[in-house]
């Protein structure tokens, strides 16, 4: 019974190394992107110079994204007033203010948020609301493709002028969709999201799927015992990258120490304040990744050690599962 147990689990096999893999890449590539957000906010100001600002906004948005700074917020957000993107530049204002504020620049912080204040009697804006008899069970709204969620239903929301997509979606109904052009500044404009209609039958029910049977699915012993090395070298993987990240946060913690003041070591300058961050960051990686692959190298010894001998008669269900960025086997059964 406890084995049982044991194997009713999601064998996350090919997401552990993957994953592990991909931020020891980010990692190594992590100088590379600061070159590529330097170069990109470089571009953008000469293009801000130049009066070019709707093709300055996208690179400085990029650079703003491979690595996140102040000063890139700010002339991000000072290039969305030139286009006319009113509520992006109100929101990157206030965003500026507050990583102004988080590092002690009390000047821009002043000068941030002065240009949000003077944005925010300009700003147009959408009011979602469900009619009566819409809001069902499931229902989802969206605005632009992200979701609204409810307390934000009937809220008066900044957006930037132009034309906006509302469409909602519940089980069972036909989706709805809109489109609204917002003009000028200072518009005010409300979207009923009117009582889904319902879906025919058939797609109501759906398409029906079937799981792999049996039979054609029981793997051998040897196949399990592969199965077992499969998913314990992705947890030594695992437990590489949780030390490697490890090592990484007491570098990163031990440099922040010369940065800090002599007397109060929690007392930093911005630059050991960076560090801590970055050390607290890499810590939070290695943690995960110790624990994944810790609980992987545990589920693949158990695998293969309690593999069935060709003699026995498979008493196990094996159900292979791919969704976007990850792999899983799904193993349950007695043994």
């Amino acid at each position: 019974m406890a084995l049982r147990r044991l194997f009713a689990v999601v064998l996350i096999c090919a997401t552990v190394g993957a994953a592990g893999w991909e931020t020891t890449s980010l990692a190594e590539a992590s100088f590379a992107d600061k070159a590529a957000a330097q170069t990109l906010f470089d571009e953008g100001r000469k293009l801000m110079a130049d009066g070019k600002f709707a093709e300055a906004c996208p690179k400085l948005a990029e650079s703003q994204k491979l690595d996140p700074g102040v000063g890139t917020q700010f002339h991000l957000a000072d290039c969305y007033e030139h286009v006319g993107q009113t509520a992006s530049a109100w929101a990157a204002f206030l965003e500026a203010a507050a990583g102004a504020k988080s590092l002690g620049q009390t000047e821009r912080e002043r000068v941030a948020r002065e240009r949000a204040a003077a944005l925010a009697p300009r700003l147009s804006k959408l009011t979602i609301v469900a009619a009566r008899g819409a809001d069902v069970a499931g229902l989802e709204i969206k605005r632009d493709g992200s979701a609204v969620g409810r307390p934000l239903w009937g809220s008066a929301v900044p957006v930037d002028p132009g034309s906006h997509v509302v469409e909602a979606a519940a089980p069972g109904k036909k989706p709805w969709r809109t489109t609204v052009q917002v003009i000028g500044e200072q518009a005010s404009l409300v979207v009923t999201v009117p009582a889904l209609e319902q879906a025919p039958p058939a797609e109501r029910a759906g398409t029906a799927t079937s799981l792999p049977s049996t039979a054609e699915k029981q793997p051998s012993g040897s196949g399990r015992r592969t199965l077992g090395l499969v998913v314990g070298g992705a947890g030594v993987v695992g437990l590489g990258i949780g030390g490697i990240f490890a090592l990484r946060a007491k570098g990163k913690y031990d440099d922040s120490l010369k940065h800090c003041l002599l007397d109060d070591k929690n007392k930093c300058y911005a630059e050991g304040v960076s560090l801590r961050e970055d050390a607290r960051s890499a810590g939070n990686v290695a943690t995960i990744a110790m624990s994944v692959g810790g609980a992987a190298l545990v589920a693949g010894a158990a695998l293969f050690f309690t593999a069935p001998s060709p003699s026995d008669k498979p008493r196990a269900m094996v159900f292979p599962a791919v969704g976007p960025g990850e792999a899983a086997i799904f193993v349950s059964g007695r043994y």
